[in-house]
């Protein structure tokens, strides 16, 4: 544990005036104009394969947003992505002061791109407003043991927690999508309304915003007071090419400098580019294909039985994927430390399918996909869907656009079926909580013997026990078939080989990590 080397003395003022700072800093970062003298360096010019939705990270884990939020947002803690381990990011030291109380020191001199300064009250708001209901957070479920947050100082944080909670500082790290405490500027966000603070977000990062255009394009401008290192990029720019094709096109042409998710097809002709290369990562997305248990026709589990049984995963991902492609036998990634390797993903059966469903075949379902979202994921869905047709259903298909998409699951609105991918970086099961746990925004079961489950091995602090609670978690999800398919696809890049990027966990993409050549 480090311990601070100097201290901050913040200067006395009244309620009004720190309002009206606050109510200044809005109009000034609305206008435009304030974040546009910058130092000098490279301009990152980066394709994202999904539009916006909300750059507020206690309300958002769409992933299109993530890239955004996190480059201007922190949080107490970082992962070494070779280690695994909790390093000091915002807080410099943390310990488990008794079996429910955790603390942490925070990191002096540190501030926000308002210029105001970062202390103990913004943690203690950030992690409040997630807990809000009304604040309707896809976060709240993972951070449900929380019991109260104490401000002791201006530079310690106490969280203590309704029962033991050995998990509670990997919450506190960014990576793994659901269920990570970004920190926000309380005073800030106070005065702004939520459509305010989600426009012009104002955080501790390397990054603060230029201008958001929506539909069109994001700038992020490098944060020249940023406590500390210094990217090499002092401009990000973000536009937005669902299209796989116009996407590689503008790689190739010199329009951008990077692209997500670049199209499996389209990998031999980027690595037989002269100015463009594969970065790649196989801790990608865990992709899900979730079927909604809470209503018909999936509350039977004879008809998810045939739904599951009636697909041939192996052949689809083989095809589609090839070697940047695995089906997996839970939703869990392979590194996860709990994963029970004895479980095997569900065999392609068509009788089974079709005995199963009985009189009840064709049956009619009405779904929605992404397209460009994720890797193939217009592909996968129509070869499952052509699966599906042979073997005693009748899909209806649609497209959506991503943000719509992520606001219909959010409301379990999203349909009988869709997939979704999740982060499993951080190494844990309990993500399985995101969609699986009733209390989650996100769940599409309600299922109170996996509620008690995961519950009980949130609270357990032995890790064997822990462990084997999380397999049982596992074996109900198998038996139940809440899950019908599960699948990872590597994390694929493509970039400017005048660009580096290191430090890659999974999908997260930093644009501080990127490097410039001279």
């Amino acid at each position: 544990m480090k311990s601070f080397n100097r201290s901050i003395a913040i200067l006395g003022a009244g309620k009004a005036r720190a309002v009206a700072l606050v109510l200044s800093t809005m109009i000034a970062v609305m206008s435009g104009t304030c974040a546009m003298a910058q130092g000098s360096g490279p301009e990152i010019r980066v394709a994202l394969s999904a539009g916006l939705d909300v750059l507020d990270p206690t309300r958002s884990t769409n992933g299109a947003d993530f890239v955004i939020y996190t480059q201007v947002y922190e949080t107490l803690l970082d992962l070494d992505p070779k280690t695994g381990e909790l390093v000091p990011k915002l807080a410099t030291s943390f310990r488990l002061k008794s079996p429910t109380v955790w603390e942490f020191k925070l990191r002096r001199g540190v501030k926000f791109h308002d210029g105001t300064p970062f202390t103990s009250a913004d943690v203690k708001y950030s992690i409040e407003r997630v807990l809000d209901p009304a604040t309707s957070s896809p976060h709240l479920a993972q951070l449900a043991s929380v019991k109260e947050v104490r401000a002791i100082n201006e530079l310690t944080v106490e969280i203590e927690t309704k029962m033991p909670d050995p998990l509670l500082p990997r919450r506190m790290q960014p990576v793994g999508g659901a269920g990570r405490v970004f920190i926000v500027p309380k005073m800030y966000f106070e005065a702004g309304t939520k459509q305010e603070v989600s426009d012009k977000p104002v955080g501790t990062g390397p990054y603060k915003l230029g201008e958001w255009r929506k539909g069109q394009s994001l700038t992020l401008l490098r944060n020249e007071d940023y406590w500390g290192k210094k990217p090499d990029g002092a401009k990000g720019t973000f536009t937005f090419i669902t299209e796989n094709a116009t996407r590689v096109n503008a790689l190739l042409s010199g329009e951008v400098d990077v692209i997500q998710r670049l199209p499996i097809p389209d990998v031999p002709r980027v690595e037989g580019s002269a100015s463009a290369k594969i970065i790649a990562s196989s801790a990608g997305v865990v992709h899900t294909l979730l079927l909604d248990s809470r209503k018909p026709p999936f509350d039977d589990l004879n008809t998810r039985k045939a739904f599951a049984h009636a697909l041939n995963m192996n052949n689809v991902i083989g095809n589609l994927l090839g070697k940047y492609g695995r089906v997996l036998p839970v939703p869990l990634g392979p590194t996860v430390t709990q994963l029970d390797k004895s479980i095997a993903p569900y065999k392609y059966d068509r009788n089974l399918a079709k005995e199963l469903l009985g009189n009840k075949a064709p049956l009619e379902l009405s779904t929605y996909t992404s397209d460009g979202r994720y890797v193939a994921d217009r592909d996968i869905y129509q070869a499952v869907n052509a699966q599906l047709s042979a073997n005693g259903f009748k899909v209806k298909p649609q497209t959506l656009e991503w943000g719509r998409f992520v606001s219909l699951m959010q409301s379990r609105s999203a349909g009988p079926f869709y997939v979704v991918g999740w982060d499993f970086s951080e190494g844990d099961a309990s993500k399985m909580n995101s969609f699986l746990k009733s209390s989650s925004a996100f769940s599409v079961t309600n299922d109170p013997a996996y509620d008690k489950l995961v519950d009980a091995a949130a609270a357990e602090m032995d890790e064997a026990k822990r462990t084997e609670l999380w397999k049982t978690a596992q074996k109900l999800v198998h038996e139940k078939y809440y899950v019908a398919a599960v699948w990872q696809a590597d994390a694929i890049y493509g970039f400017s080989k005048k660009m580096n990027f290191q430090g890659t966990v999974g999908e997260v993409l930093d644009l501080s990590k990127v490097t410039v050549a001279p």
